[in-house]
Order: C-alpha cells, then sequence, then structure tokens
C-alpha cells in the first residue's frame, strides 16, 4: 500500500521504512492498494465496545401464594340492593360483609324500607320457600322479595311450595270442610281441604252452622281418617314427636310431627296424631 502527503507526493518514511506514521498520520490517506510501505495502523482511539450487562433474573417464588380467604356463610337478612337503576329491598344473604357493621341489614321488609325511604307495597300472605337453621323450608307471610314473584316461587298453599321445591313437609291436617257427596251437599272430616281457609273448621258443629244446607236433620258420623306421620329425623338431641303448633290467630292451632318441637312444646309431644289433635279439639 502507498501513502501519499496531502501536501507533496513525497512518503513520510525513509528507504528503511522508519518513519513516525502516528505522529503525522493526520496528513496522509491511503491512496491506493499497491502492496507498498508498512500497514495502515489501527486507530488508537477508537472505543472497545463492551456487551451491555443485563438483570439476573427474578427467582421463582419458595411456595404459592396464600388462598384469599373463604368467608363464613351470613344470615338471611333483609337489605337495601340496587336494580335496574333503583334501590329495593330484597331478602338473602348475599349482601356486602361491610352492611351488618353500618347496620343495613333487617330482621323485616318493612324495617329497611322504612330505613331507607322506600315504598312497600302491602302483599297478600302466600308460600314461599325460606331459609331457616341452615335448611331450606316453606313458610308463610308477605314479606317475601320479588325474585319470589318473578321466578314464581309463590303459592297458595305449604304443599304446593313443598312439593315445588321438593321438600318434606308436614302432612295436611284434616279438617271439616263443605263438599258435595253423592249429589247431596255434605260437610266432610279430611284432607282434601278447600283452598279458602273460611272453608276449613275445626269441628262438624262449625261446619254445619256456617252451611246449614250441608248438615241434614238426620246426621252420620264421619270416621276421621287415620294420619301417617311424615319422615323425621332426630335433631338437637331431640326425638320426633306430634307437637301443637300456634299458627296464627285465626288459623288456631295444627299438630305437627317434626323433631324441631321448641322447649314449650315438651309437656304436650304425642306418640299419634290422634292424642296431639283430642288436646285441643272435640274427638
Amino acid at each position: 500500500m502507498t501513502y501519499r502527503d496531502l501536501e507533496g507526493d513525497t512518503p513520510p518514511w525513509d528507504e528503511s521504512g522508519n518513519s513516525n506514521l502516528f505522529a503525522e498520520s493526520k496528513k496522509y490517506i491511503l491512496c491506493c492498494n499497491t502492496g507498498e510501505g508498512p500497514p495502515a495502523p489501527a486507530n488508537p482511539q477508537s472505543p472497545i465496545l463492551l456487551p451491555t450487562p443485563t438483570n439476573p433474573p427474578t427467582p421463582k417464588p419458595s411456595s404459592l401464594p396464600t388462598p384469599k380467604p373463604t368467608l363464613p356463610p351470613q344470615d338471611v337478612k333483609w337489605y337495601p340492593m340496587d336494580s335496574a337503576g333503583e334501590k329495593e329491598c330484597v331478602q338473602g344473604s348475599g349482601y356486602e360483609p361491610s352492611f351488618p357493621g353500618k347496620g343495613w341489614t333487617y330482621e323485616t321488609e318493612i324495617d329497611c324500607c322504612n330505613a331507607w325511604s322506600l315504598p312497600c307495597s302491602i302483599k297478600e300472605m302466600m308460600w314461599y320457600p325460606s331459609e331457616l337453621n341452615g335448611e331450606q323450608v316453606c313458610v308463610q307471610g308477605n314479606e317475601f322479595s320479588s325474585l319470589m314473584v318473578t321466578s314464581g316461587w309463590l303459592y297458595t298453599t305449604e304443599q304446593q311450595c313443598c312439593a315445588a321445591m321438593s321438600l318434606d313437609c308436614a302432612p295436611v291436617q284434616p279438617k271439616w270442610y263443605p263438599t258435595v257427596v253423592a249429589g247431596e251437599k255434605a260437610c266432610t272430616f279430611g284432607v282434601d281441604l278447600p283452598p279458602s281457609p273460611s272453608l276449613q273448621f275445626d269441628s262438624k258443629g262449625e261446619c254445619c252452622a256456617a252451611f246449614p244446607l250441608a248438615c241434614p236433620t238426620t246426621t252420620t258420623t264421619t270416621t276421621r281418617p287415620a294420619v301417617t306421620a311424615p319422615p323425621c329425623t332426630p335433631m338437637g338431641g331431640k326425638g320426633c314427636h306430634w307437637w301443637p303448633k300456634v299458627v296464627s290467630l285465626d288459623e288456631g292451632i295444627i299438630c305437627i310431627y317434626s323433631s324441631n318441637w321448641p322447649i314449650e312444646a315438651a309437656d304436650h309431644l304425642h306418640s299419634d296424631y290422634d292424642s296431639c289433635y283430642c288436646e285441643y279439639f272435640d274427638c
């Protein structure tokens, strides 16, 4: 290779090739590759590029993260809920855990509506599914939520509710009621009761007084059918017995077979329906 002087044509080294090329290097450029002269020196000022260091990988956790704790089940209460942009009082256990501490859960729909200034309409008494002591039961009342209405879970009798919900409920309590037997009106004792409570009576005398044409002058005695006890499981140290239950002031007392009898009924437990019934009614 041959180097040329930028200010002339004479190379800056002698015939032996001795020359301070670094001191004069700025004055020369590489002319051509002829194989003449010493090789061009490398640029001493060129930086040496080193690989960029990288952060070490994050180590894997030694154990799995702690799972989110499971909240305990909540009691069924009435509470406010936003629905379609409007607030209403509903019944259930799906309220926020902070609601009880804020006083936003209530025992009745009326209490909830009064607290939130919501209009509560007076509803008809119906049978509907609810929860009692962690078990599903059918109850009668008018404090049911709108979900019961939209879901079709309202029933006129306890038996209809129990059948729809596949629940074992107490059998229908036999009563006296007016009907037609062999083409003639009569007061009959049985369990095929009409839906209206006003057509159900605890004694034949009450039925005849309300429907005189159903009771001819010559009366016949109707044998009260035997009532079979439904399936029952002892619970809480209590056995299964027939016991009197006060339903309401209008309906009075009925005999229930279960192990869920209150302590007040401990002195009025019976092994069969007849002995329970006859304790309070004429037999």
